[in-house]
């Protein structure tokens, strides 16, 4: 899909998207504290899961972001999604990320060959120029959305508040995503922008 020879730029999450952070941060936890038993996560509130409450922020902040990062597995079929339609769309990839996760995420999108020319580490999602935006986080949806762009959701327990699209895969964000812009009447400076 081009618009005056060129793809149209969608905004794409790294953690709870393409990089399952917490199940690797639940292997390095379970790890260091054997006998702690960890709640399923269905919120972002870290603390309430796991046994050592508000100390599970330096612990995958600082202690341990490096492995936790590097080594968390991607979520099946994510990359090759993002592969399969990198012809059709100009994939940005931004992430929010902690002083100490910023190498380490960035060594993971090189190791997977993420094929993206622009990366953000940016908590301020919303800023970037794209036609629609894949996250797991409600505030970053609700923030993209506010600004009348696409905002969808990748499906994950901690996410059920959220109103708008959801979708269960990358590949099915494209797939949305596609029959989203066949069917709506858009402004071709946002899809380029």
């Amino acid at each position: 899909m081009r618009i005056h020879g060129q793809r149209p730029r969608v905004i794409i999450d790294v953690d709870g998207v393409l990089r399952d952070f917490i199940g690797s941060l639940v292997r390095v936890y379970r790890r260091e504290y054997p006998g702690h038993q960890v709640a399923a996560v269905d919120s972002r509130k870290l603390e309430d899961f796991f046994p050592i409450g508000e100390k599970i922020y330096p612990f995958m902040d600082e202690m341990f972001a490096r492995e936790i990062l590097e080594e968390a597995p991607a979520y099946p079929g994510a990359i090759e999604a993002l592969q399969r339609w990198e012809k059709e769309f100009e994939i940005i990839i931004a992430t929010t990320q902690p002083l100490a996760g910023r190498g380490p995420t960035l060594v993971w999108l090189g190791r997977h060959d993420i094929p993206s020319n622009i990366i953000h580490i940016t908590a301020d999602k919303y800023r970037l120029a794209g036609l629609a935006l894949l996250d797991d986080f409600v505030d970053n949806l609700e923030k993209f959305a506010a600004t009348g762009r696409l905002a969808v959701c990748m499906d994950r327990p901690w996410n059920k508040h959220w109103k708008g699209p959801r979708v269960h895969t990358v590949d099915e964000f494209f797939g949305y995503l596609t029959e989203y812009l066949r069917e709506s009447d858009f402004d071709e400076k946002v899809l380029l922008a």
